[in-house]
């Protein structure tokens, strides 16, 4: 199973290994592959273990590549490995660190049965079950009343030795047997022809298990095979916005949207474990890791977002981190059930999307700005086409026409040797405004595309976006100076600054709009920006909203619409009284208000009559789908050719690989 071997000897022939003398030994337990590089003969005699000798560089090391068979046979590693006694080869196995095997995830502690039970000290806050293979996986959020401090517990299904035993063989034969081509099929499909390949496996092989424990087994082998192995739980928890391993000796931490960054009983066994992993994920993106290239960025299958270093290279353990892209992101409904807005704002933005007013969502990191864009993108009327611009995948419409575009670097191991073009913000602005969008959002501004996206403003396309900036001067500031280096007389193409931030209230954090300002000109003497605050935030004590009756946007759209006060009043009790029966009636999912939203501008009239009727009809349409993907995984079940061929629709993967 090498696959290199290097001698750092200029002659091309095979040094002469004395037993007093060895080369240097050093395996590489790297992406299941191992490396032996041999370098000049070195003293052996103090040494206890080849993998003690001290690592060299690269560059300390003229490399001349071997026959593989051959170079074994020479160093008597053939068939038995050696252990250095005192400068001699001697019998016992040397322990050489085993293949990192990316297709399996070794389960964690919970596999032995031993469940985490909250302490007299600790108390259940929050639980979610249904997790995994037939919903046996769970989550627990438990406080500890003594170390004043939330956890995030996982649970999943006890195994026994002999259990543990029949799963090991299951896999081996399943990865013995099975012949599975790769193509994209969903996760539920994926359930099923694996299901039926293991109970396949399980009957020709006469492999006796208990009914009660095939459950348990195959939660174990969907979670490693289709899942995402340790933190599967995590990934598929909605509550969940990031996962952030610092290495196998600490546990995962995980920011969820409640209880902010918490710490989770998950943690890995050993090191190699972490690294077998993080190459897997590395590998789930497409991407490769190694000594050669150890940090990683990359996107996961589900618009997750991946950062991921190596061990031993840039950090001492191995690391990664994950953003969770959200499949069901905030509303407008949530951020009011939240307090991040009022009823009366959130119509207010409902008029100014609709009537094409450009915004930029401002605060500091993790404040809400990209959630608050998302949700109040919602408000777009559906005839719209959009364009999204992002660096990580984060917007998530309803919106037919809509083009998502993110960012990528070039193909390459290293900037010497890069081979295609990167793609920047800039690059994806400037492909925008060529695809003639109504719209465009920009994930966040902070170069050089700023300028191209004031321009776009300026010419008429309106457009949202994020920037980091705690106050008008501060936006002003950024903006006006280096990177951006927008001239003044450009803001004015801005319509509304939203100012959000995260503030701590009682030992949690409240997610508020303080403010919201609109540029009303700029004064040709002065060059000073004017502005008027129609909303603002009052005091962590009344946490409440004020509006103070003065809106340059709200009086622009009476006039464009010939309204009086009367008019543009009830247009605006109108949509609060959408918004307000949506909170009624539990509507949430973006989804849903996307589509009485849609179904507003289309027919006012009836979804103020009888929003209701709008929203069974809505379900009636997702139940028909639903069924018809229900449908496609019964002739899947029935498809008797694809049995008896083994064709394998799997995914999780990439065997070819």
């Amino acid at each position: 199973d090498v696959s290199k071997i290097q001698c750092t000897e200029e002659d091309s022939n095979f040094p002469t290994v004395d037993r007093g003398e060895l080369p240097f030994l050093i395996f590489e337990n790297i992406n299941g592959v191992e490396e032996l590089l041999i370098t000049p003969p070195f003293s052996a005699t103090s040494l206890k273990r080849i993998e003690e000798i001290p690592v060299r560089t690269d560059s300390e090391m003229g490399a001349v590549m071997f026959d593989v068979d051959d170079t074994r046979r020479s160093l008597g590693l053939e068939g038995e490995e050696r252990v250095i006694d005192n400068g001699v080869l001697q019998k016992p196995p040397l322990s050489t660190p085993t293949t990192a095997k990316v297709e399996e995830i070794r389960p964690p502690q919970t596999e032995e049965g031993e469940k985490e039970k909250p302490s007299e000290n600790e108390e259940i806050v929050d639980e979610k079950k249904g997790f995994g293979w037939k919903g046996l996986g769970s989550r627990l959020i438990i406080f500890d009343k003594r170390l004043k401090e939330y956890k995030y517990v996982v649970r999943e299904p006890g195994l026994s030795e002999e259990e543990k035993k029949l799963k090991d063989e299951i896999i081996r034969l399943f990865k013995l047997l099975a012949d599975i081509p790769v193509f994209d099929v969903g996760e539920k499909e994926k359930q099923i022809i694996l299901e039926r390949a293991l109970n396949q496996i399980i009957e020709d092989n006469d492999i006796a298990i208990p009914e009660e424990s095939r459950d348990r087994i195959f939660y174990y082998i969907m979670r490693d095979f289709i899942g995402y192995g340790r933190i599967d739980i995590p990934m598929k928890d909605s509550e969940v916005e990031d996962i952030s391993c610092d290495g196998h000796s600490v546990p995962i931490f995980v920011h969820h949207r409640k209880y902010q960054s918490i710490e989770t009983n998950i943690k890995f066994e050993n090191g190699e474990e972490l690294d077998s992993f993080v190459v897997r994920l590395a590998q789930i993106c497409g991407k490769q890791i190694s000594v050669y290239a150890p940090i990683v960025d990359g996107k996961l299958p589900d618009g997750s977002r991946l950062q991921a270093t190596l061990s031993k290279t840039v950090t001492d353990e191995s690391t990664f981190t994950i953003r969770r892209f959200r499949d069901d992101p905030l509303t407008p409904v949530d951020l009011i059930e939240n307090g991040t807005m009022s009823l009366e704002m959130a119509a207010y933005f409902w008029l100014a999307i609709e009537h094409g007013a450009s915004i930029l969502y401002c605060g500091g990191t993790a404040s809400g700005k990209t959630s608050a864009l998302n949700a109040l993108s919602l408000f777009i009327p559906p005839s719209h086409k959009i364009v999204s611009i992002e660096d990580t995948r984060e917007v998530n419409l309803p919106h037919k026409n809509w083009i998502a575009g993110t960012t990528r670097e070039g193909f390459s191991i290293t900037e010497e040797e890069k081979s295609g073009k990167d793609i920047d913000m800039f690059d994806l602005l400037k492909a925008a405004l060529r695809q003639r969008p109504r719209v465009i959002i920009v994930g966040e501004v902070r170069g050089r595309e700023a300028y191209s996206l004031f321009q776009a403003m300026a010419t008429g396309h309106t457009s949202y976006a994020t920037i980091h900036a705690g106050s008008i001067h501060t936006l002003i500031q950024r903006l006006e100076n280096p990177p951006i280096s927008l001239p003044r007389a450009l803001l004015t193409s801005l319509d509304i600054i939203v100012f959000i931030n995260a503030i701590p209230v009682g030992g949690k954090l409240i997610r508020r709009i303080t403010n919201v300002t609109e540029i009303i000109k700029m004064d040709p003497d002065t060059k000073q920006l004017i502005f008027m605050q129609p909303f603002r935030w009052i005091s962590k004590v009344d946490d409440r909203f004020e509006f103070t009756g003065n809106s340059k946007i709200l009086t622009n759209i009476r006039l464009m619409n010939d309204w009086d006060e009367k008019r543009l009043k009830r247009e605006m009790e109108n949509r609060m009284n959408v918004l307000r029966w949506m909170i009624e009636n539990k509507v949430r999912t973006y989804k849903e208000v996307g589509a009485i939203i849609a179904e507003y501008y289309k027919d006012p009239e009836t979804v103020l009559k009888d929003p209701g009727a709008v929203l069974k009809r809505i379900h009636d349409e997702e139940k028909r789908e639903e069924y018809e993907r229900i449908k496609k995984i019964e002739e899947m079940k029935e498809d008797k050719k694809t049995e008896e061929k083994g064709i394998l629709k799997l995914l999780s993967l990439r065997r070819g690989k």
